[in-house]
């Protein structure tokens, strides 16, 4: 190594005119030899190496300006602290590096660990510091740039120079000494992460895993991304080459560079934030963030923690460990053995790598779901709040070699140990996912993309890797309408999707949409394996199909619509459009076919064009047309279609007219092209250049179009949002987008002679035209899928008459013909159906065993009848008083809980029959769920019980309870006291809402008389989901179903917490709180989720059909004439057209 020499520099300095240039300042020394200091430091404008040695040669303007740099006056004070040390040799790399030199600067790097390690004193200049001691305490204000601490601390390079050297001595920004390595290691162990051991005597002897050192690394950082390897090589004690330039490769190298020198499987274990697909291998140290707790463990000690993983995850569906290992001691002792042998085998210990992957041998279990998707379980071990656990890794075959991945599913078949060739390095040719969005369309009611998460991305097309099972959240919203919605893009196992979230509130305090777009993202990322399975299949490949999902916005008669299109195996187009939508609709899971053209020749995406049957070329793109038979047709005429007629109902551009609109407007300009034959000329006809011939393959015919040329709406956003301004008005219409004219046809013969077709076509009345003399024989009809209208659902419609039904026999709504004991029987009948359908709608049936009996739809007769309701509450009487009057338990009611939860029963004046009857039984519950070692088979089958309860509930309209009620439980145990005569406090929830039922029925009776009446499809669907929703079990009995399990479970909760507080044993409720969630965080499916928005909304106060009934006029006032000019499209950023043909006026 080049060290510099003290004396030199310091007498230089004294009398640099002076100065002996002959003299060498920098000699070269064995480190192992040599006794010398070091310098630790952050770069700033330093001093090169060839400066160094050259400062005496060079002119006096550059020598002054060398000598008054920070750089160099740093390098004098750490010769004068040297000298005082009494070193005559001090290292300090921006110097003593001839970085002109590619060999030196590659073998400086790979030694400086070890020059650092053998230097007696290294000094830290600390530049940002002015205290006379080092901080100890994180400071934003002071080291705004650094997490709060030093730059020195958060430097990449700066790990090793702390940790190599026996002794450092820290100096501030003024060369004052304010504290040594040693005085301060439980502070910098604080600070860092580095364990306190590892700093007082360094790596030696330490068992420190890869993953550990790895975690130190995680939050510092570096100028050159390559350095963020390159500065850690020291600390595995591993060599290789520099190549400045390669980028994010320098990690993936020193990693196989460390696996080819260590047998530690923990540099598998790494656990990024953002969970992704691909290599094993990570791709920043930050990966390693969390893994700062990871240690390797012995063979013996692993074999034990994977019996007692198998036993915890009940591998194999076991009843006790027995199942799994054998009930026979010698088939026991056998299966141990094989796996202690595994453990203790050299193919366990050895990495091997080459092109195919990482060759290592690991205890894997399968996925049951997926065949090609293993758990593997490493030989490491991290903390968590049961104590140490193992880690395990994601991987998913692809073909000779398994990726990593992330999943969700659990695994419940026995491990095995397994060879596996992991892949090592992302293909140089991977093919990424392209989503192009198409979202213009819903500006034009007032929605904007207001964010996106967990990245932004500019334009409409956003790219997802194939490894990264990515997935992008973009929010749209309308601030005035408060309404929002989310749309979900995503790539998951070779499969791309789509999926749409609505937010049921949006807050006023939330503007960009930030807040939303996390929960939005996390829920739909949970669910990404249903919504890729779920993706429709393009079963023929050369099909036009395209797909829609379509999600009801709260509160409104509109819907977020997205339709799906995939035209070749790697790339995704999605519309995001908003649609007028009555109610009773279909999704928001379910997809639906729609037929969309697979567009070349620029029309307006997404069309269906009526397939015709003659063939012709536009600007080279073939195109087919139907026949303009007797006929007069303009483009952009609209009708209906059928058989070959288009009935023409009006034209586009008299309608722009009629908004206010000029459709001379440039942006408007047809585009004209070139017509050419469809197929190969005709031999008579080759040398007529000014003549097409279309061809009919099926009825065999030819019409030859002199001088023909084809007019095209342009294919622009202008055009594109007025077809969207009509999509109401027009729903269902059909829409001429080209016409050819020419000024001549007529049929010809296979050898191009001029026939008599006998045709119907008019050559002089076939339509309006451009130019005088011109015909259009010729025009594409087709349907815009912004004029499609989503339909109803019949199996929902069915669905809502049917909760009519049990509503009305519920309230007897109802007058029965016949003799009043043959009514009472039968609506005695009725009721009892009704309470039950109710009952099991809400899922009670499970929720008793969590909150006791709840008896509101037996006494809601009695409630219409009585014509009075305690304020906030529609339950038992007891639930009542629960509402009205928070309890409070005096000591006798707590002696009767204690004996209830003991086993015992004692009459008591106050006790509660609820608490009588669920207390018990919940005690028994946690009891077994908190025996998972001591009793596996009964905590097995109270876990299933509990898995199979909340998974049941979460297809009723009380899909959201279980998982309210395991946090309510967990969180009482974390944050109350036991109660000593505890007073409970009342919950949160407004009670004060006074619940009219009487006029509740009677608007129900008017709503229903009004659907009764009307013929009008639209104005049906809107009045069902009102008259469903107005329906007490549907509106106000809903939210009090909900107000009432929130009341009662918050007392439960604390008698069942205090209980477990006494008995000392809080395993089960743990348990259950780990069970429950993980069922309920699926989204409850497309019945559940329409049932639960129309309840909401008539508890909001909307009504569909008096919205539907304001939009029709709306839209009547728009098309009545008298506003023209007022209503004009948004053409704001739109794109005039770019046609390099000539353009031409509207043919109207």
């Amino acid at each position: 190594m080049k060290l510099l020499n003290v004396e030199v520099v310091l007498n230089r300095q004294k009398d640099i005119q002076r100065a002996e240039s002959e003299r060498d300042i920098l000699e070269e020394h064995d480190d192992n030899t040599t006794s010398y200091a070091i310098l630790s430091h952050r770069w700033g404008v330093e001093v090169t190496y060839e400066e160094m040695i050259g400062l005496m040669t060079l002119e006096d303007r550059k020598k002054d300006e060398v000598w008054s740099r920070y750089g160099y006056q740093k390098i004098i004070k750490s010769c004068k602290q040297a000298k005082e040390d009494g070193y005559k040799w001090l290292w300090i790399d921006t110097c003593c590096i001839d970085k002109r030199s590619s060999a030196e600067l590659s073998e400086a790097i790979n030694a400086m660990y070890r020059w650092y390690q053998n230097a007696q004193v290294c000094y830290a200049y600390l530049n940002d510091v002015d205290e006379l001691v080092l901080p100890t305490e994180r400071d934003h204000s002071k080291f705004a740039k650094s997490n709060g601490w030093p730059e020195w601390y958060m430097r990449g390079w700066t790990l090793q120079e702390l940790i190599a050297p026996k002794r450092v001595e820290f100096f501030n920004k003024d060369w004052v000494h304010i504290g040594n390595k040693q005085r301060f290691a439980p502070t910098l162990a604080g600070i860092t992460g580095i364990p306190r051991k590892v700093l007082t005597s360094g790596l030696a002897g330490k068992r420190l895993s890869v993953a550990q050192i790895m975690s130190w690394a995680a939050q510092r950082k570096t100028t050159r991304v390559e350095d963020r390897a390159y500065s850690l090589m020291g600390l595995f004690g591993v060599k290789m080459p520099m190549l400045y330039g390669e980028g994010k490769n320098a990690f993936r190298r020193l990693q196989l560079e460390i696996i080819k020198e260590t047998s530690d499987h923990s540099i598998f274990a790494w656990d990024p934030w953002m969970p992704r697909t691909g290599s094993v291998l990570a791709e920043d140290p930050r990966d390693f963030l969390a893994c700062g707790g990871i240690r390797k463990v012995e063979p013996d000690e692993f074999v034990d923690r994977l019996v007692e993983y198998i036993e915890r995850h009940e591998l194999g569906n076991p009843r006790h460990i027995n199942d799994i290992l054998g009930r026979d001691r010698r088939a026991r002792q056998r299966k141990l053995t094989a796996l202690r042998d595994a453990a203790h085998s050299q193919q366990f210990h050895t990495f091997t790598i080459s092109n195919t992957g990482i060759q290592v041998c690991l205890p894997v279990i399968p996925d049951p779901e997926w065949p090609s998707q293993f758990r593997a379980i490493l030989p490491c071990t991290t903390g968590s709040l049961f104590g140490l656990r193992l880690v395990t890794v994601d991987l998913v075959s692809s073909g000779s070699s398994f990726d990593r991945i992330h999943i969700d599913s659990t695994f419940t078949r026995y491990a095995e140990f397994k060879t596996l060739h992991l892949t090592h390095h992302q293909d140089v040719n991977e093919k990424c996912r392209e989503f192009t969005l198409d979202d213009k369309h819903v500006a034009y009611h007032g929605f904007t993309r207001c964010g996106t998460y967990p990245h932004e991305f500019g334009g409409n097309a956003v790219t997802l890797s194939s490894l990264t099972d990515g997935l992008i959240v973009i929010v749209y919203a309308n601030n005035d309408a408060r309404s929002r919605f989310a749309v979900g893009l995503g790539y998951h196992r070779g499969q791309g999707w789509v999926h749409i979230v609505c937010d049921e509130r949006f807050p006023a305090q939330e503007v960009d949409g930030t807040d939303f777009g996390c929960s939005a993202y996390h829920r739909i990322r949970n669910a990404r394996a249903e919504y890729a399975q779920s993706m429709p299949k393009r079963e023929r490949v050369h099909h036009n199909d395209h797909f829609t999902k379509h999600a009801h916005l709260p509160r409104s008669i509109w819907a977020a619509r997205v339709v799906w299109g995939r035209w070749d195996l790697d790339d995704f187009k999605v519309m995001v459009d908003i649609e007028q939508c009555p109610g009773c609709c279909d999704g928001p899971y379910r997809w639906t076919t729609t037929d969309n053209d697979r567009s070349d020749i620029g029309v307006p995406w997404l069309m269906k064009t009526v397939r015709g049957w003659h063939s012709l070329r536009l600007d080279g793109w073939e195109a087919r047309f139907e026949k303009c038979s007797g006929q007069r047709v303009a483009l952009g005429d609209y009708g209906d279609y059928s058989d070959g007629v288009l009935i023409r109902a009006g034209n586009i551009f008299e309608d722009m007219r009629t908004l206010g609109i000029n459709p001379e407007d440039s942006t408007y300009c047809l585009v004209v092209s070139r017509v050419s034959d469809g197929e190969r000329r005709i031999r008579y006809m080759r040398n007529q250049d000014n003549v097409a011939v279309a061809h009919d393959a099926i009825m065999a015919r030819r019409l030859a179009l002199r001088q023909p040329k084809g007019i095209s709406l342009p294919a622009n956003d202008s055009i594109v949002l007025l077809l969207k301004a009509l999509s109401i008005r027009l729903a269902g219409k059909h829409l001429v987008t080209t016409i050819i004219q020419c000024s001549e046809f007529y049929e010809v013969d296979e050898d191009g002679k001029r026939c008599d077709s006998g045709d119907d076509l008019v050559s002089d009345s076939v339509g309006p035209s451009t130019e005088a003399g011109m015909l259009t024989p010729l025009c594409t009809i087709a349907t815009p899928q912004v004029w499609r209208r989503h339909l109803a659902c019949v199996q929902r419609r069915e669905r809502f008459k049917s909760i009519r039904e049990h509503f009305y026999a519920l309230v007897n709504m109802r007058q029965l013909a016949g003799t009043e004991a043959h009514r009472k029987s039968v609506n005695k009948r009725k009721k009892d159906g009704a309470i039950k359908f109710f009952s099991d709608l809400f899922g009670l049936k499970y929720l008793r065993n969590y909150i006791g009996e709840i008896t509101l739809f037996e006494r809601l007769p009695s409630m219409i009848e009585a014509d009075s309701l305690i304020e906030g509450s529609v339950g038992t009487a007891e639930e009542d008083s629960l509402l009205a009057h928070p309890p409070k338990l005096m000591y006798t009611n707590w002696v009767m809980i204690c004996n209830l939860f003991n086993g015992r029963q004692q009459s008591n004046a106050d006790e509660d029959s609820r608490l009588e009857v669920v207390l018990p039984l919940l005690r028994r519950r946690f009891q077994n769920l908190s025996v998972e070692r001591d009793a596996p088979r009964r905590y097995a089958d109270e876990k299933k019980k509990v898995v199979r309860e909340a998974e049941s509930i979460l297809q009723t309209l009380g899909s959201g309870l279980p998982k309210y009620i395991a946090i309510t439980f967990l969180k009482a145990y974390w944050e109350h006291d036991p109660p000593a005569g505890p007073t409970l406090q009342a919950s949160k929830i407004d009670y004060n809402r006074q619940l009219d039922t009487p006029s509740i029925v009677q608007e129900i009776e008017a709503l229903q008389a009004k659907l009764n009446e009307t013929v009008d499809e639209d104005e049906q669907r809107a009045l069902e989901e009102d008259v469903t929703g107005k329906a007490r079990t549907a509106s106000s009995c809903y939210l009090s179903m909900l107000r009432i399990v929130h009341s009662l479970i918050d007392p439960v909760a604390l008698l069942v917490v205090d209980y477990l507080r006494r008995e000392a044993n809080s395993g089960g409720l743990m348990n259950m709180f780990l069970a429950t969630p993980s069922t309920t965080s699926a989204d409850p499916g497309d019945d559940q989720t329409h049932l639960q928005r129309i309840m909401h909304d008539a508890g909001a106060g909307t009504s569909k059909h008096e919205l539907l009934l304001a939009s029709r006029d709306a839209e009547r006032v728009k098309w009545s004439g008298t506003n023209r000019g007022a209503a004009a499209i948004e053409n704001e950023g739109t794109t005039p057209s770019t046609s390099s043909q000539t353009p031409s006026t509207p043919v109207v």
